[in-house]
């Protein structure tokens, strides 16, 4: 049976596992800067996932594996994630730094599918294999063992994970604080930076320590704008979200506990995601 976001999120081990994710999530991203800075935003990574779930599609009419980017298009605009014109662009763009290519299908000159390159799918497979050991983390699970024994069936669990991480689109509701920072460039990136360098939650506390004390190396880190992110920091402030131990941007900056849960609500209903595919691929086999 899969764990749900309830049962992650109020799980004992929650805060650490959380925490042990994000550090996972950013070594990846370490390990693959460019490629990952895809999933780091909400529509790009949101577009990615359609494109992997096209990719591995088991209906598709092609006589191998690959996306039509037509189709593609298509449902990124049915899903309201992008403009058709935005989802092009994307698409070139990843092209251009050799994360897609094309091939040709015999028989049909005008038919070019696309498929990722030896880069995207390891990438791909590090993303994954990262929910997968978070998971394991919490239950002492075999999820990682069962897929890194054959990794084709990453086919199977990736239209699951696409459909419901895509969700609806452009209508996505965030928490409260979440929201302001939901389409800032590699907001994603932002909350794992959070989680990963939090200090322990005590009993009882009201706020809980970063490692976070300069606005102006989280925004180069992000490549981000500093003054817009400092104004997004200010509006989190203004709500009681986040604080400074001393000087506003140069000194350690602390989170509410309020805002914690909604980093963690948001990771534990991701990697709630994740088991629900992979329950429906294996059949409660973790």
């Amino acid at each position: 049976m899969a764990l749900t976001a309830a049962q992650l999120s109020q799980h004992p081990k929650c805060h650490d596992e959380i925490r042990r994710h994000a550090a996972a999530l950013l070594q990846a991203h370490e390990q693959f800067p460019r490629l990952s800075s895809v999933f780091a935003s909400e529509q790009r990574g949101m577009m990615a996932n359609i494109a992997f779930g096209l990719y591995f599609d088991p209906a598709s009419d092609l006589p191998r594996r690959g996306i039509v980017l037509a189709r593609f298009l298509d449902l990124v605009e049915e899903y309201g994630v992008a403009s058709r014109n935005t989802a092009d662009v994307f698409i070139k763009e990843m092209i251009k730094y050799g994360y897609l290519r094309s091939f040709s299908v015999e028989g049909d000159r005008r038919k070019r599918p696309l498929e990722p390159t030896e880069t995207s799918m390891a990438g791909f497979v590090t993303w994954v294999v990262a929910h997968l050991e978070t998971l394991d983390g919490f239950d002492g699970g075999a999820r990682t063992d069962i897929v890194m024994r054959d990794l084709d069936v990453l086919s199977r669990l990736q239209p699951h994970i696409a459909v419901d991480l895509v969700g609806d689109g452009g209508q996505a509701k965030y928490s409260e604080t979440l929201t302001l920072f939901a389409w800032v460039n590699n907001s994603k990136l932002f909350s794992l930076r959070i989680l990963a360098g939090m200090g322990d939650v005590e009993p009882e506390a009201r706020r809980v320590a970063t490692d976070i004390d300069s606005v102006a190396e989280l925004a180069a880190w992000m490549n981000v704008s500093q003054t817009h992110l400092a104004r997004k920091l200010r509006e989190a402030e203004d709500l009681g979200s986040i604080g400074w131990s001393g000087r506003r941007g140069q000194s350690p900056m602390w989170i509410s506990t309020g805002f914690l849960k909604e980093l963690t609500d948001e990771q534990a209903s991701r990697l709630a995601i994740f088991d629900a595919a992979f329950d429906a691929v294996f059949a409660g086999a973790a």
